[in-house]
């Protein structure tokens, strides 16, 4: 082998381990980066094109391997879905560090670079309920999503729909048969179709067996 060779052995050698080390560096400096590696930010893995979130990482970094998540980045919702990347994160404040433990509810992540993947009902443990319970959402104003959670006492067929002030139903929000239980669900303020909702005030009516409730949210823009 000539000297050649063995130069750009060492050249490629040494790039691989820089690629290494970045890609690791960067899986690092975001909650849950490990969930899916260098597909964070890529579309398939490193080297790839940059998926939404990735789009996003780099208008505020550059190229540089600076420190990048924080509240500029986690109140964009960078895939469209109508959640910011910091709820899809479980970080809302972006006030997460690298070397911290991953902040929030695992279970309850979503990728912020995938318009498919979004938050959705999910069941919590919080205890055996003794009623049907319809919770007010949380926050409240809210923009672009809202958290509302409910209690069923008894395994149910559970629906929930959202409606405008003229009294029409915009979403379906949820439909399905559950066990006994307390639940958390999302709204992203789009409607059935996937478009995003007028600014206003809206009432989500949750039906359960023989309970039936009603409460009213603002969506402020």
């Amino acid at each position: 082998m000539n000297r050649k060779s063995i130069v750009l052995i060492i050249i490629a050698f040494i790039l691989s381990l820089t690629f290494l080390s970045a890609r690791s560096y960067r899986v690092s400096m975001v909650p849950y980066g490990t969930n899916w590696s260098c597909n964070t930010c890529h579309t398939d893995g490193g080297g790839t094109p940059r998926n939404p979130f990735g789009q996003s990482v780099e208008s505020i970094t550059g190229s540089s391997e600076a420190s990048f998540w924080g509240a500029p980045l986690a109140v964009l919702d960078s895939d469209g879905d109508g959640f910011m990347n910091g709820e899809e994160l479980q970080d809302s404040a972006g006030i997460w560090t690298s070397g911290s433990a991953n902040p929030g509810t695992a279970s309850l992540v979503t990728h912020p670079g995938d318009a498919a993947d979004y938050p959705a009902t999910t069941a919590i443990n919080d205890g055996t309920p003794f009623m049907y319970e319809l919770g007010y959402n949380y926050p409240n104003p809210f923009n672009p999503g809202t958290l509302i959670s409910y209690a069923l006492p008894v395994n149910a067929h559970v629906v929930i729909d959202i409606y405008n002030v003229l009294g029409e139903k915009v979403r379906t929000l949820v439909n399905e048969s559950s066990t006994q239980g307390v639940y958390v669900t999302i709204w992203n303020g789009q409607d059935d179709l996937g478009n995003q909702v007028n600014s206003g005030i809206y009432f989500y009516r949750m039906t359960a067996g023989n309970y039936s409730n009603v409460k009213r949210m603002v969506l402020m823009k």
